[in-house]
């Protein structure tokens, strides 16, 4: 009877998947079912009436509990859509309630073809004070310059500005905010180029181009005429120069 026994625990002992006495939850090792396949892939080829027909076992301990694979996912999910600060929002709104905003945006543009380079010569007419219902048209200054600086923050918003003109021999410098309520007029009165015209000959063929009437500064910031003035263009011929050419059109339609 002692023999039948110990015969038939032997044989339940051999045939369960789990040990009689099992350890505690905390004292088990995890570990991935992709790890223990790959793992145990030696002992399955060699024996393939042992592998679990659910899950992966641990082939070094049979105390540890093995964890599911995750399913595989062929597409990755997209990402959530971009959604815009309210700074952005905010800028956009503000800049396109300008009038002008268009304009002066492709003017001080970072890639416009039509952006205007340090050392071009321009002309801001600007309120004394801000206009109201009570004032809509206050007194007016006008300031003409050479565009020494130009800074752009807050995609465009926040874009200033800073011209610089010798009054008596004087270095004089003023900085604009090119959105701002204050400033009445922004006008162009000559452009900086890198070159000038091309030069065509008889045939149609083009030559070497022909040195820029105002060149355009090689540096972003013009602070350099600060120390040099005698590289600052003349500001008051350029101005007198461009007031003679308007005059000069206005009569000819005038005439018209």
């Amino acid at each position: 009877m002692d023999s039948l026994t110990r015969e038939i625990r032997r044989v339940c002992i051999s045939s369960s998947p789990r040990p009689l006495c099992t350890p505690p939850l905390a004292a088990r090792r995890l570990f991935s079912a992709s790890s223990s396949s790959a793992s145990s892939a030696s002992s399955t080829t060699a024996s393939p009436s042992a592998q679990a027909p659910t899950q992966a076992n641990y082939p070094f301990a049979t105390t540890t509990l093995p964890l599911p694979a995750a399913p595989s996912t062929t597409a990755s999910p997209s990402p959530p859509p971009r959604r815009d600060s309210l700074l952005r929002t905010l800028n956009a709104h503000l800049t396109s309630q300008h009038p002008h905003a268009e304009h002066y945006s492709q003017l001080f543009s970072r890639r416009d073809k039509r952006r205007l380079l340090p050392g071009s010569v321009l002309t801001v007419t600007s309120y004394a004070s801000a206009p109201s219902a009570s004032n809509p048209s206050p007194p007016t200054t006008v300031f003409s310059g050479v565009l020494i600086a130009l800074r752009r923050r807050h995609q465009g918003r926040d874009t200033s500005i800073r011209l610089r003109n010798l009054v008596g021999r004087t270095g004089v410098e003023q900085s604009f905010k090119v959105l701002s309520p204050l400033i009445r007029d922004i006008r162009v009165v000559a452009r900086a180029e890198t070159s000038g015209p091309a030069v065509v000959a008889k045939d149609g063929r083009e030559g070497p181009r022909r040195k820029a009437p105002l060149p355009a500064a090689r540096r972003a910031k013009m602070y350099f005429v600060r120390d040099q003035p005698n590289r600052l263009v003349s500001v008051a011929g350029i101005v007198r120069a461009a007031r003679e050419r308007e005059a000069t059109l206005a009569a000819r339609k005038g005439r018209r």
